[in-house]
């Protein structure tokens, strides 16, 4: 008796065990006759999953669970697919109350450190965080390693320089691997000679590949005037890597009431580009806004369709010091979509201190928005690259190719 009794109660705790699972079937649809690659799909998932497993076409896809408000819940899975022209896919994705989440190999890696102070020490031992909140009076650009966070995929990184401009610079990769944790934005030369990336863009007083600010009509405005700034590493794993930084009590020009702004930066595995997510604390119709990206000036062509879509090409180097570092061809390129895009422009900031021997200059993308939102994309390619671009004329046929694919996305059914 007591043996049966033991069975039943083992088939029991299996029912409840197989209960607790909970399959969905993810419907993919390329509304495009072009293929496209890493397709991101982001499906919202219930504060008690503990794990999962994706399925494509009988084989398992790498996935990644995020705890995206650090409440120790998870609230999106996210995976990839390359996809052909036209062609509809259907994963299946098990979500388990059990377990933990699986490990995949890292594809991206997203990091900051409170800089190590002590001059003395042979190596330095910087001291690894995941948010840092600050007064806006703070000099955290010398005391956040390395100068703020960081994010990489396999194919590109960048840093969110921790000070008033948060401009993001530029970490080029000569091959599809992520090291920026191995040279920390500063390769050494046999690090670089073992096919490292490095540093390829000076972004001085502008917006870098594409920072989010204010604008008075002639230039940027930046985040000199807030209470406090954040910057936080979200999540980062084998699918995607994503940035926070929150400004609160922002006043961008004198009478305007304060408001809290976040930009939400979103980097995929097998991704160039990334995507912005900008929530504010209340309606901002009446802040104007602008984004855009350095114009590199030197050998500088721009490709604009005067509808959001702004790109450019020319010779760049970091530290805008060409004796101490590489230079390096770059294209970069930024997509603002119709609902917030309002001009081009252009500015040279004339007040840069010190004086650079380059001028700080910056191709503009004016935009602002009705609501308490705002969503834009920008991408980026140099010539160190062994999977890049032959010459501008390619880079501006991809961004066309780019823009289409974002106005055109994946459309996705879950059941």
């Amino acid at each position: 008796m007591n043996r049966l009794f033991a069975t039943i109660i083992s088939v029991l705790v299996a029912a409840l065990s197989v209960s607790a699972d909970k399959q969905l079937t993810v419907r993919l649809t390329n509304p495009l006759s072009m293929e496209r690659k890493a397709v991101p799909v982001v499906v919202p998932v219930a504060s008690d999953v503990r794990s999962a497993v994706v399925m494509i076409a009988g084989k398992e896809v790498p996935c990644q669970l995020d705890d995206l408000n650090d409440d120790g819940l998870f609230d999106e899975l996210s995976f990839a697919t390359d996809m052909k022209k036209k062609e509809k896919l259907t994963a299946i994705v098990t979500l388990s109350t059990e377990g933990s989440p699986r490990e995949y190999e890292l594809k991206t890696y997203g990091a900051m450190a409170i800089r190590d102070r002590n001059k003395s020490a042979s190596k330095p031992q910087h001291l690894p965080v995941k948010s840092v909140t600050c007064p806006g009076t703070s000099n955290t650009y010398q005391y956040i390693f390395p100068h703020g966070p960081v994010m990489e995929s396999d194919m590109v990184g960048f840093r969110v320089y921790a000070d008033h401009r948060q401009s993001l610079d530029y970490y080029g990769h000569k091959q599809l691997r992520c090291d920026i944790a191995e040279t920390n934005f500063y390769p050494s030369k046999e690090q670089k000679a073992a096919g490292s990336g490095d540093d390829v863009l000076y972004t001085g007083t502008t917006y870098g590949c594409g920072a989010l600010h204010g604008w008075d009509g002639k230039n940027a405005v930046m985040f000199e005037n807030v209470r406090t700034r954040t910057y936080t590493v979200v999540a980062t794993g084998p699918v995607r890597t994503i940035l926070a930084i929150t400004n609160k009590g922002w006043l961008p020009y004198k009478g305007c009431k304060p408001v809290d702004i976040t930009t939400t930066y979103t980097l995929y595995a097998g991704h160039r580009d990334v995507q912005v997510d900008v929530k504010f604390s209340r309606t901002v119709a009446d802040i104007p806004l602008s984004t855009g990206i350095v114009d590199i000036v030197e050998g500088s062509e721009e490709y604009s369709d005067k509808a959001g879509l702004r790109g450019c090409w020319g010779t760049a180097c970091a530290g805008n010091n060409p004796k101490v570092y590489d230079t390096h061809t770059v294209g970069l390129g930024i997509f603002v979509p119709s609902p917030y895009y309002k001009s081009d422009s252009h500015f040279t900031d004339k007040n840069a201190t010190p004086a650079p021997k380059i001028p700080n200059q910056a191709y503009v993308e004016v935009c602002s928005t009705q609501t308490d939102n705002l969503h834009y994309w920008f991408t980026v390619t140099c010539d160190m690259e062994s999977f890049g671009f032959s010459g501008k004329d390619e880079w501006f046929s991809y961004l066309k190719d780019w823009r289409k694919a974002l106005n055109n996305p994946v459309k996705v059914e879950i059941k």
